[in-house]
């Protein structure tokens, strides 16, 4: 009884981490990392909250760490990009590795 349950649970765990790898922009063998913009900042982050786009109003084309990263806080933005989202929604800003990296959708 245990052995199907194991073998079910590598799958599932497995599946999750391809499907993951595929939605964040990881190199599928076809050049997938030149689409990904490279962090502007060294520093290093513990969450995700700590990165953000280099620009306000989705208008960012690269993730930096908040403490070298704009201010947006009183920006009023016209709504046609999401908002701390790098090349218009493209990507976000996230913390990778310690790193602020941009996950990316094709």
């Amino acid at each position: 009884m245990r052995r199907p349950r194991r073998v079910s649970l590598v799958a599932l765990v497995v599946g999750a981490a391809l499907g993951w790898a595929v939605g964040c922009g990881l190199d599928d063998g076809e050049g997938g990392f030149e689409d990904v913009p490279p962090p502007l900042s060294d520093r290093i982050c513990y969450s995700d909250e700590d990165c953000t786009a280099n620009l306000c109003c989705g208008l960012g084309t690269n993730p930096t760490h908040v403490e070298d990263g704009p201010d947006c806080s009183t920006v009023r933005c016209d709504g046609d990009c999401p908002p701390g989202s790098i090349d218009c929604g493209r990507c976000i800003p996230v913390c990778r590795d310690s790193r602020c990296e941009a996950a990316c959708t094709g």
